[in-house]
């Protein structure tokens, strides 16, 4: 699963903040990119990058159901 922006992704990566102890507000930078596999399997490599100067990366496959 690709979180993007759209609005029925947020839940999912809300989730995963929570997981990892990162508060919304705390956050200063989202960057996300494939992962370099191709194809349906690709994942997401999710980076969030906190006020404090935290940095936490995760990968996120492209379809976990």
């Amino acid at each position: 699963m690709t979180y993007g922006f759209r609005p029925e992704n947020w839940p999912a990566f809300e989730r995963e903040l929570r997981v990892r102890g990162i508060a919304v507000d705390d956050i200063e930078k989202v960057e996300m990119r494939p992962q370099d596999a191709e194809g349906p399997a690709a994942a997401t490599v999710v980076t969030v990058t906190l006020r404090s100067g935290r940095v936490d990366t995760w990968s996120q496959a492209a379809d976990p159901r």
